[in-house]
């Protein structure tokens, strides 16, 4: 059992829809007689230290490509962090494609940036796989989490739980994040649909420091709220509130940290303090992502008929299936009880689970 799957049912029968193959990853992949080992992939990240999803996605990563290189599918593996800069990500990621990687995944920056880059690629025969953060290109392949469906999911347990008229923070994660600002326009259309007021609108940039130091400048502020709708780095926030020895809001929402969720059920454990829900991001849509792209590399052709819009009709969606409340806590901590707190609920598709699921 790979060491962070196994919590969640199996992720082929979750993720729907994409784009035709003559659009995927660029022309190259689709030769008459294409190779089916031995690729060099490169993988791109907008940024991993100090932010706990990506260090899982990184890890997961580099799970699976150890598993493919010993399988000689993958010959050499390279990657590359930006720390969000733009510029540094648009230089390694064009060196990749200079060098004549077979397979770049890239987990973007922003939704926009990179089109010469994408179509330098394309020209080049790379297959280029897009992960985690939707890019706006009808050129390649998006494997992306359904960020809408994820927010609805917390949005919808907001308006339930606090009610109409109630006022809410919201913590984004980085402006200009294809995922970030999907979230946020779910948010700000159902809480407002609802007679909910936002009051407060910040970017965490998903870093626990960030969060607590925002929320600490809210507090100081002495603005009122009810609850908190978040996407990322909880711990910071929750950091703030009992440092400030303020009450608990009515609600936070957030994602799938596993210290995070310990940390919610250790505070609710015999009463419930603060009403809370965790839906699963799964960092593994990463290593998901790269066993699509070997399937490609491979000269597979996608189903026909699991066509998706997405920002430019060719995404695959991954619809949230681990959340917890209180209500089901204890199954939920059940499911975690061997994983460290230093990760996050995911999992991963093998190359063979993709193939079944979106390849002829």
């Amino acid at each position: 059992m790979k060491k962070f799957a196994g919590i969640l049912v199996c992720v082929s029968v979750l993720l729907a829809g994409v784009v035709s193959p003559a659009v995927a990853g660029g022309g190259g992949q689709q030769s008459k007689t294409p190779k089916t080992s031995g690729f060099r992939v490169a993988s791109h990240n907008a940024v991993i230290e100090g932010n706990a999803y990506r260090i899982v996605y990184e890890d997961q990563m580099t799970e699976a490509v150890k598993t493919l290189r010993g399988s000689g599918i993958i010959s050499e593996y390279a990657t590359f962090t930006a720390n969000n800069d733009p510029a540094v990500e648009s230089q390694q990621i064009e060196q990749t494609v200079n060098e004549g990687y077979d397979i770049i995944m890239v987990n973007p920056i922003a939704a926009t940036g990179l089109d010469p880059i994408i179509d330098k690629a394309v020209r080049a025969g790379i297959t280029y796989v897009n992960a985690d953060c939707e890019y706006e290109s009808a050129k390649i392949l998006n494997v992306v989490v359904d960020q809408r469906e994820w927010a609805r999911i917390q949005s919808d347990f907001v308006i339930k739980t606090l009610g109409r008229g109630k006022r809410v923070v919201q913590f984004n994660g980085i402006d200009g994040n294809s995922a970030s600002e999907m979230r946020s326009e779910v948010w700000v259309r159902e809480l407002t649909n609802a007679g909910l007021n936002i009051v407060k609108t910040v970017a965490n940039n998903w870093v626990d420091t960030d969060s607590k130091r925002l929320m600490g400048e809210i507090i100081a502020s002495g603005l009122q709220f009810d609850g908190i709708i978040n996407q990322e780095a909880a711990t910071g926030v929750l950091s703030a509130i009992e440092e400030a020895k303020i009450p608990y809001p009515g609600c936070i929402t957030s994602s799938e940290e596993v210290a995070w969720i310990r940390r919610m059920a250790n505070l609710n454990k015999d009463r419930l303090v603060m009403p809370f829900i965790v839906v699963e991001n799964p960092p593994g849509i990463g290593a998901t992502a790269l066993a699509i792209a070997v399937n490609l590399r491979q000269g597979r052709q996608l189903k026909d008929g699991i066509a998706s819009s997405g920002l430019k009709g060719n995404s695959i969606y991954y619809a949230p299936q681990w959340i917890m409340t209180r209500d089901n806590m204890a199954e939920r901590l059940e499911s975690i009880k061997n994983m460290p707190d230093s990760t996050s609920v995911s999992s991963y598709m093998s190359v063979e689970q993709a193939r079944s699921a979106y390849f002829k």
